[in-house]
């Protein structure tokens, strides 16, 4: 097992120009994929033994004398499976021949499916339920009861504008360190960069790519355009409140904002098993065609509960303080 590093660092690491292509269209349409380290990990799961709070054992003091009775610690544990992500094209040979004296047709091609495959992570990433055979648990599955916060000031459907006070509250619910990232769809961004820029607070900075991202209380406002504002509110018991669970399929108009410490031991992080990995076919049996494969054995792990939070049931309107 390694140490986790981002996309950008494997790819600054490896001679593959396919691969440093697939990672920089990543990373060009992902900007949450740009900070979310990767672990490599052997087989196709984690294992994660996790402190139970309910059974931590006792301290105290005792007297001159005292006898000192023994506790021990007890342990939960989880496992994060890995999930495959892949795209494929054929190129027919003879237009692979004639047609890429401009642009490379398989090129073009590949540059497509990588697109899509970040989309399918970072889909899956915040929405994925740890139900689904077919990929792994996202950051709604992954936001246990006590990290949960709802925008509205009762048990509604309905929901309720962003304002400081739950960012406020929502950053405070990450232990072990701050957050590194807030994330949200653009609408709700865009809402909190007029509230900001009306106060004169607003901060901006750019990434590697040109792109601005927002800074508030030195955590950097990422916009993804894989939350929906269409998020289905459904009740939580445990709450009393109601929570977001499923995307794209609700009639509120409604998202999440999600604060996500990342690292491996006690936060985030991606996990695969072998990276990005291609395979070119120059000839297939059937019929006269170049295939290119592309595979990502992928999953993401969560060490600590304590490191994600989530505020649902934000509507698209003016914030306030």
């Amino acid at each position: 097992m390694t140490i986790g590093i981002t996309l950008a660092e494997s790819a600054e690491l490896s001679q593959d120009q396919m691969y440093r292509g697939i990672v920089e269209t990543f990373l060009k349409v992902s900007p949450m994929l740009q900070r979310y380290p990767f672990m490599e990990i052997e087989g196709n799961s984690l294992y994660i033994p996790r402190e139970d709070p309910d059974d931590m054992g006792n301290v105290g003091f005792v007297g001159v004398g005292g006898e000192i009775i023994s506790s021990e610690a007890g342990w939960t544990h989880t496992n994060f499976n890995l999930y495959q992500i892949f795209g494929q094209a054929d190129v027919p040979g003879i237009v692979q021949k004639t047609r890429s004296n401009v642009v490379d047709q398989m090129a073009a091609q590949v540059k497509v499916k990588a697109k899509k495959m970040a989309y399918a992570f970072e889909s899956q990433a915040i929405y994925g339920t740890e139900h689904d055979a077919q990929g792994f648990a996202g950051l709604h599955s992954l936001t246990v009861a006590g990290q949960r916060l709802h925008a509205s000031v009762t048990a509604d459907t309905v929901g309720g504008p962003l304002t400081l006070h739950l960012l406020n509250q929502l950053v405070d619910l990450i232990m072990g360190g701050p957050a590194d990232v807030i994330l949200m769809n653009r609408a709700v961004r865009r809402r909190l960069s007029e509230f900001l820029a009306g106060k004169a607070s607003y901060r901006t900075e750019r990434d590697d790519y040109g792109n601005y991202f927002g800074i508030w209380n030195e955590t950097p406002i990422v916009a993804t355009d894989h939350i929906v504002q269409t998020e289905l509110l459904v009740s939580d018991g445990t709450q009393g409140v109601y929570s977001a669970m499923t995307g794209g399929t609700g009639t509120s108009a409604t998202s999440s904002v999600f604060a996500i410490r990342f690292g491996e031991g006690d936060g985030l992080t991606g996990i695969q098993n072998g990276g990005i990995t291609t395979e070119v076919f120059d000839r297939l049996e059937s019929y006269s065609a170049v295939r290119t494969r592309l595979e990502w054995f992928v999953g993401q792990a969560l060490y600590s509960p304590l490191a994600i939070a989530r505020i649902d049931g934000v509507t698209d309107a003016a914030m306030t303080a």
